[in-house]
Order: structure tokens, then sequence, then C-alpha cells
């Protein structure tokens, strides 16, 4: 039963993109430092951010691997995490809302009464972080923006009335061992990042690679709320 809960806490899979509509004007695609710039103020904007929403979701995920398919829930710099996911284990999806703080994580299935509580050694083994590192500067979502490879500016998207900048370019498997400990530190992962230039914010990310061995599958995460004053505490 542990082992399937700490899968469930495997949120930090973080990092994955958003839909929207290609912006018919927008311009040729660009290299060099326009894109480190745009990365560069989407990494501060979450690091300066007191707390940030966050939604996950899989796909091409196979069929008969413990994966993670779905996560929601906020991040602190606390650190702390709360929020809910969706595993598949042997076929089944299962869900439990998990917290994290104080170096400890917390899980609770959807059929359980109480929280169990799990330590981030246990997670690590299991090839799964502890969530409260999601906004973590050095080893957490925005550590691997500084360090895409091959950064360019493809263009524009719309998301409603937002305009937002295309960036993409590979992300090293050794940069996201923090969120995900088990992708191959040789293998690179094609990615793209959505920012809003009026307000620096990341928008959406998508990161597509072998985080199940044999399966190429992506990440699709959106994130808003920056900022909002959010308290979490031990279940």
């Amino acid at each position: 039963m542990k082992r399937v809960l700490a899968l469930c806490v495997v949120v930090v899979l973080a990092v994955a993109g958003c839909s929207g509509k290609k912006d018919s004007g927008s311009g040729s695609s660009s290299t060099g430092t326009d894109a480190v710039a745009l990365l560069t103020g989407a990494k501060k904007a979450i690091d300066d951010a007191a707390s940030v929403h966050i939604v996950l979701t899989g796909r091409d995920l196979p069929a008969g691997a413990q994966a993670l398919v779905s996560g929601d829930g906020v991040a602190t710099h606390a650190p702390a995490f709360k929020g809910k996911l969706t595993v598949r284990t042997n076929g089944t999806p299962l869900d439990a809302e998990v917290v994290a703080v104080g170096s400890k994580v917390y899980a609770k299935v959807s059929f359980a009464p109480t929280f169990i509580e799990l330590s981030p050694t246990q997670l690590a083994g299991l090839g799964a972080p502890d969530p409260a590192v999601l906004l973590d500067p050095t080893k957490g979502l925005t550590a691997v923006l500084p360090t895409l490879k091959d950064a360019k500016v493809k263009g524009q998207t719309r998301d409603g009335s937002k305009v937002l900048t295309e960036v993409t370019g590979s992300v090293a498997g050794k940069s996201l061992q923090g969120i995900f400990p088990k992708a191959p530190a040789d293998k690179d992962f094609p990615s793209t990042f959505k920012i809003d230039k009026s307000t620096q914010q990341l928008v959406s990310a998508t990161i597509t690679g072998q985080f199940y061995a044999g399966t190429t599958s992506s990440y699709d995460v959106t994130l808003d709320k920056y900022g909002e004053k959010v308290e979490i505490t031990k279940p």
C-alpha cells in the first residue's frame, strides 16, 4: 500500500504544456538572447512568487506501467505542496490527496480514512521526489529553464486574451533528475515553454521523452495564480 501511495506523490513531474492556437501574426523563429532573456525572466517570476498553482496532465503513458496520470495543486517556497493526484497502477487509476510539508509527505487514497506519512527518502527510492521541491530554485521546475539547450523563440500563441511567446529547446535528463529522479541523465527531452512577456510568467510547459523505459511520453503543465497567500499544514 505504501508503494502505491508513494507513487501517488510523484507530483513533481511537474513540468509540461498547454494548448493554444497559433497567432497568425507571429514572426519567424529566432535564437539566442531573446530566448535566454525570456527564460531567465520566467525563472525569476516563479522564484519570487510565494506560491504557484500547477495543473499536470500526462500523455501517451505506457498502459501497463505505474505512472502519474494527472495532478492539481499549489506549491510554495516554504517549501510545501498540497493537492490531488491520479496515478495508474496495474491499469487502474487511483486518486489521492497529497500534502508535503516540513520535509515529510502525507498521502491519502480515496478509500483510506487517514493520511499515511511517507519520507522523501522512500519516495526517491521509487523514483518520486518530495513534491515540496516543485518550486525549489536549484532542483525544481525553474532549474530547467536556464539549462535549456538550443533555446529558440519559435513564435507566439494565444491563450484567450493573452499573447504568449513560445520558446523551444531540449532539457538534459540530468537537469530533470531533481523532479524525475530516474530520468536518464544522458537523454535529452524536447520541450516547449510558453511565457507571458507582459508579466514574465511561465504559463505552460511541455516536456517529452522517456520518462518510462521504452516509451516516449509527455507531461503538460499549466501554471497560474502566482503569489496567492497559501498556508499548508500537516494534515
